[in-house]
């Protein structure tokens, strides 16, 4: 009886550990035998019916990745190399600015491929481990599926695309319409990569498709131009030769609008300030730097985007301490202002 016991336990946790996962889920890796998918996995996964690749690692999470690397080369180079959805559209779809569908099934699908940088739709369906070193995972997608779900986010993504770009005409050369513009580029950029995935899984439904995709590069040339509509004036107190004024005006124009202008609708009011920080004991002159700005839209009357900055620099004479604190002003300006500046334009489109 203590035999058949035993018998029947080392069944049955032999059957636990081969369950196959699904979605990702975090079940124990299989051991024993070698599953027939490890070699070949479209002796499981038939070719007619899913793409599938295989990837192997030290554990469990390296052997995801690389099948699911595996999976993304399957597409070819037109999404190889490069994350499937960029990080604007994704950051969009998490704050609400676009709304994908109202499917959750396709929602979480979407979201699950922000997280593991892979194609939407992807799953590892099955986990093995040799018993040495090697942790096997076999990547997945239904074509069916995912075609159907592709299609749908096209049409999702395009409705969007249509929302963004319809833009009251006093209205159309304000930052509120540029960002939108740029918005809409990324999730035309989106759909060129999505497109790019249902010609593998259903070239029929993908060619019907392609007429009505927008290009991600249309959009952008229309955000640039309006961009090239809007100037911003610039006005810096106590600057040293324009050096601070120049820094802002880099950032403002690398950004691919105008800098300057005297009654300009925005306006980047900035003060800058040396003063003396002597440190006990210490032999060289100190001096701290102050650089104060505020961006405000001045037919609204209100400010837009506040920066502040401040920093100490020294040197064995005051003269070159100061120079210092220039160039450490300058510098933070053209690197730190130029992150919150794109950062604010961003965030526009989740307001």
């Amino acid at each position: 009886m203590h035999k058949i016991i035993c018998i029947i336990a080392a069944i049955l946790l032999t059957s636990c550990a081969s369950v196959p996962t699904s979605g990702g889920g975090k079940t124990t890796a299989a051991t024993g035998k070698e599953p027939a998918w490890v070699s070949n996995p479209r002796s499981v996964y038939a070719e007619n019916q899913f793409v599938s690749a295989v990837g192997y690692g030290t554990d469990r999470e390296a052997a995801e990745k690389n099948a699911l690397g595996a999976l993304i080369a399957v597409f070819g180079q037109s999404v190889k190399g490069e994350t499937t959805v960029s990080s604007r559209y994704s950051e969009a779809v998490r704050s609400g600015a676009v709304a994908i569908t109202e499917d959750s099934d396709i929602d979480r699908a979407v979201k699950t491929s922000f997280d593991l940088e892979t194609v939407v739709g992807a799953e590892v369906k099955d986990i093995w481990f040799d018993g040495n070193k090697t942790t096997y995972a076999v990547a997945v997608m239904d074509k069916m599926k995912a075609a159907l779900l592709y299609s749908n986010l096209l049409e999702s993504n395009e409705e969007t695309i249509t929302k963004l770009t319809k833009i009251p005409a006093d209205e159309k050369n304000t930052l509120d319409a540029y960002a939108r513009y740029d918005l809409a580029a990324a999730i035309g950029d989106t759909n060129g990569r999505f497109l790019n995935v249902l010609s593998v899984l259903n070239p029929a439904a993908a060619a019907a498709k392609r007429g009505s995709v927008t290009n991600g590069d249309s959009l952008r040339l229309e955000g640039l131009r309006i961009a090239q509509t809007i100037p911003i004036g610039i006005k810096v107190e106590n600057d040293r030769d324009g050096r601070i004024k120049a820094a802002f005006s880099s950032v403002i124009t690398g950004s691919g609008f105008k800098a300057g202008g005297t009654d300009s609708r925005y306006q980047l009011d900035s003060s800058f300030a040396l003063s003396d920080a002597a440190l006990p004991n210490n032999p060289n002159k100190f001096v701290r730097y102050l650089v104060d700005a505020r961006l405000t839209d001045t037919q609204r009357g209100t400010v837009l985007l506040p920066y502040s900055v401040t920093g100490r620099e020294g040197h064995a004479s005051v003269t070159e301490a100061e120079n210092r604190a220039i160039r450490a002003a300058e510098a933070k300006i053209r690197e730190d202002y130029a992150k919150e500046f794109s950062r604010y334009l961003v965030q526009l489109t989740t307001k």
